[in-house]
C-alpha cells in the first residue's frame, strides 16, 4: 500500500530526490520476478544499472506538451525523475537479469546463481535407491 501511494505523488522538481517506482516480486521456478509500474514510458527513456548486487531503475516522463492557449483543469499526471534501487541476494545472478516493458510494465527476470540452485542427490545403499529434495548442496563450480 505505501508504495502505490508514493508513486501517485508527483515527481519531485529538478535536483530533488526522484519519485518511487511501485513494484513487486516474486519466485519463478529457478529465478525471480521483479515487476516495475511505468505507465506512459516508452522503453528508451528507461535505464537499468547493476552495480554488484544493487539494481538501479530510473526512468523519465516527460510533461504533456499543452497548446499555449489551452486551460488547464486537472493536471495529476507525475512526470519527471522516477527510480527504484533494488538489493539483490547474493544468491541471484545479477549479470544475467533480463530486462522487458511491455503495456507500461518492466519486467525483471533475475536467475539464481548455479551454485545456489537446488539440486536432488540420490541417496544409495543396499536396500533400495531413494531420491531426496530436502538437501540444499552448492553445485560444483
Amino acid at each position: 500500500m505505501y508504495m502505490h501511494a508514493a508513486a501517485t505523488r508527483p515527481a519531485p522538481p529538478e535536483g530533488r530526490r526522484p519519485a518511487l517506482i511501485p513494484m513487486d516480486v516474486w519466485r519463478e521456478g529457478d529465478r525471480f520476478v521483479i515487476a516495475l509500474d511505468l505507465p506512459g514510458i516508452p522503453a528508451e527513456a528507461i535505464d537499468i544499472e547493476a552495480h554488484g548486487r544493487l539494481v538501479t531503475v530510473r526512468a523519465q516522463r516527460r510533461p504533456v506538451p499543452y497548446g499555449s492557449n489551452a486551460r488547464i483543469q486537472r493536471a495529476e499526471r507525475a512526470h519527471g525523475v522516477f527510480e527504484r534501487r533494488i538489493r539483490l541476494a547474493d544468491t541471484l545472478d545479477a549479470s544475467r537479469i533480463e530486462a522487458r516493458s511491455e503495456n507500461g510494465a518492466l519486467t525483471l527476470t533475475v536467475p539464481f546463481r548455479a551454485a545456489a540452485k537446488r539440486r536432488t542427490i540420490t541417496v544409495q545403499g543396499p536396500a533400495a535407491t531413494r531420491t531426496e529434495d530436502v538437501v540444499q548442496v552448492p553445485a560444483a563450480a
